[in-house]
């Protein structure tokens, strides 16, 4: 795969969010599933939305018919910004940036005439996937990032570890998936984990959630002083923000089994 010669970096050559995903203190994050995701955000020129869409529709299938392998997933926002998308798409390893997509070479007109002309805007992140801290959501089309800036890095994976491992006891079906930025510009996130939603209707339901997960391990006190010590590992200074957004399937791109 190469991000920079898919429509993730075509239109992305020219993101916050996940394919796009708390035993007690599971910290390994040496696992076999720990992929890393790109995170290409780009910003449509307003009054530029149809068009922006036109464009990226007809790489699409451009790319589609010339055999393009890669995948990807759009999201936008319900909140903050609401002329961005964040296209999403997964790699191995950093040796991937470096191969050759024939598929997007020959589409790289269309990219050139018909999506540039719209954006505004592009930027571009990397993470990798936390695998013993998440779970395995799946089917959902509504996300919601919840974000943190660190200051004490081992003191913030000690006590999420701890969550995470009472959550995985109690089999909790809302797991999220967690990711740790792979660099980071000032005032970003260092982690930020994904929760999951089927729909926007399912955003209403009542879930235990983490803190009650955790008062139901250890008591209403020592859950107390939990959060005490995770809040006490952020950062001063904007330690926490979330994004919610919505998969747009439209814009959202995954090779034919044929």
């Amino acid at each position: 795969m190469n991000i920079q010669k898919n429509v993730l970096a075509a239109a992305i050559s020219a993101t916050v969010a996940a394919t796009w995903c708390l035993p007690v203190a599971a910290d390994n994050h040496e696992s076999g599933d720990d992929y890393m995701i790109a995170m290409t955000e780009i910003g449509v020129t307003m009054g530029h939305g149809m068009e922006f869409r036109d464009g990226m529709k007809a790489y699409m299938e451009c790319y589609e018919e010339k055999g393009g392998d890669n995948a990807w997933s759009a999201w936008w926002p319900i909140d903050g910004k609401l002329n961005t998308v964040t296209i999403v798409s997964r790699m191995d390893m950093w040796s991937e940036m470096g191969e050759q997509d024939a598929a997007s070479e020959e589409c790289w007109s269309v990219v050139r005439e018909q999506v540039w002309p719209h954006m505004d805007s592009v930027e571009r992140r990397f993470a990798r996937k936390m695998s013993d801290w998440s779970g395995d959501a799946e089917g959902y089309t509504v996300v919601k990032l919840h974000q943190f800036r660190v200051g004490d890095g081992a003191a913030f994976r000690e006590v999420v570890g701890e969550v995470v491992g009472h959550m995985k006891d109690a089999d909790y079906e809302h797991m999220g998936t967690w990711y740790d930025m792979d660099g980071n510009h000032r005032w970003e996130a260092d982690y930020f984990v994904v929760e999951h939603f089927d729909d926007f209707a399912a955003m209403d339901e009542d879930r235990k959630g983490a803190n009650g997960i955790l008062v139901d391990a250890v008591g209403e006190e020592e859950a107390a002083a939990t959060w005490d010590r995770f809040d006490e590992s952020l950062a001063d200074m904007e330690p926490y923000w979330t994004t919610t957004l919505r998969r747009d399937d439209e814009l959202s791109f995954s090779p034919s089994d044929d």
